[in-house]
């Protein structure tokens, strides 16, 4: 279901009123008995990597035998994507069943921000649905986010932590690591990604106040890594190989985390074989994060838009696609203006010989125009491109079989494009001038 559907439908506060806090997620989901509170979660925060860590832990846990509900944010395309059980986002049936019981529940004037209705959507969901296992993925920042009402889940997780939303989480990696700490629970074990010293101290001294056990993932425990010919990683980890059906470098580290998250679960208690870790692993799909979608000529779609996320972009970029290998690389690159877009051009648009700019769907976007005029700053080729499909043809229109198209910037306009090319991909290869 489209977001526009589905907004029309739910008792959601004017736009623009977003205060970050709990007392109103707590109020919102006291009409349904706190069913949070009744499903075995695991919680995840962080500034990249939360989505695919969830994602795979979601997928090794399904290979196991049990039902995993997973919620997840941003979605691509449609709302439902954000909610789904055992791998598949939930129906327009299922949603709206929800939809209806919620808004039957509140009184006549009683609404709440988007995230917070989207969130309880998510657990009447799974509580409907009797999931075995919740894997949650923090919306923003962690200590006040909508998600945290959580009381006792079975363990939390931090991804990598970068600057990003420094307007709400606070200018630097000490404080933004506090906020993402700040869904630590009194003696629930903590899994942490190899972090710098300035987040890990912050985290750390959080995890002591609360007497949290620490797992840390130790990157020295990690070893060959070594890349096939169809774009799979595989890697050694504490004595163990695994195959990972992901193609970006950093997604060995967010695998590593995934894994020692399963060494807590088993300690825990629950039931996970070896064989399921690994066919979880090697089957894992998570679309935008450096996803291949079409060959000869190669099209990559990828969701990063803060400064730490292209930079993996730019590294998986030139390792799967060195200049000795590959012909032209020509990107289509949209961004929001609250992004630190200057130091992201900067970074990014050298290894291009040509970007087209197109403008983002949200109130937040950066005019394809005006990030044209940065990008011409720094001497690469630019174009302006009208909109999404405009945009396409004028790559395909220069796309050789040897060259790579890659799709990136903001999920407001990546997920729409990815959209058009899966629809239509046979028209869009016989389309391209060899």
């Amino acid at each position: 279901m489209r977001y526009e559907s589905l907004q029309a439908k739910l008792p959601l506060a004017p736009a623009g009123e977003m205060v970050l806090g709990l007392a109103s997620m707590k109020q919102l989901m006291a009409h349904f008995n706190h069913p949070e509170n009744q499903l075995p979660t695991i919680h995840i925060a962080g500034t990249n990597g939360k989505g695919s860590t969830a994602k795979m832990l979601a997928t090794i846990l399904q290979e196991a035998g049990y039902k995993v509900g997973l919620f997840s944010s941003p979605s691509l395309v449609d709302f439902n994507e954000r909610i789904q059980i055992n791998g598949q986002p939930i129906s327009d049936d299922q949603l709206m069943a929800q939809v209806d019981r919620m808004t039957k529940a509140l009184g006549p004037d009683e609404y709440y921000t988007e995230f917070e209705v989207f969130t309880g959507l998510a657990w009447l969901t799974f509580e409907a649905n009797q999931v075995d296992f919740v894997v949650l993925e923090v919306g923003l920042g962690g200590r006040l986010d909508a998600t945290n009402i959580i009381e006792r889940p079975l363990l939390t997780a931090i991804t990598k932590i970068a600057l990003d939303h420094q307007k709400i989480l606070g200018d630097t990696l000490g404080e933004i690591a506090g906020e993402k700490a700040g869904i630590l629970k009194d003696g629930i074990p903590l899994v942490l990604y190899p972090q710098v010293d300035e987040v890990k101290r912050a985290i750390l001294q959080k995890a002591d106040q609360l007497k949290v056990p620490v797992h840390e993932v130790n990157p020295n425990d990690i070893g060959q890594i070594v890349v096939n010919q169809q774009g799979h990683q595989s890697f050694d980890y504490k004595g163990q190989r695994y195959i990972l059906n992901l193609q970006a470098p950093y997604q060995v580290n967010n695998a590593a985390l995934v894994l020692e998250i399963i060494d807590v679960l088993k300690g825990l208690g629950v039931v996970i074989s070896g064989q399921a870790i690994k066919q979880g692993l090697a089957t894992v799909t998570w679309p935008a994060r450096f996803e291949k979608i079409a060959s000869e000529p190669d099209i990559i779609i990828d969701g990063s838009h803060n400064m730490d996320g292209i930079l993996s972009l730019k590294e998986a970029i030139l390792t799967h696609y060195p200049a000795s290998k590959v012909g032209k690389r020509i990107a289509i690159m949209g961004m929001l203006a609250d992004k630190d877009v200057a130091h992201v051009v900067k970074e990014i648009t050298p290894i291009f010989q040509e970007i087209i700019t197109v403008t983002p769907h949200s109130n937040r976007a950066l005019p394809a125009d005006q990030l044209a005029d940065m990008i011409a700053e720094s001497g690469t080729k630019v174009q302006v491109a009208e909109s999404d499909p405009v945009a396409l043809q004028m790559a395909l229109e220069q796309l050789d079989k040897e060259d790579i198209l890659c799709i990136f910037g903001s999920f407001y306009f990546v997920g729409y494009l990815r959209d058009i090319i899966k629809k239509s991909a046979i028209s869009i290869i016989k389309s391209v001038q060899y």
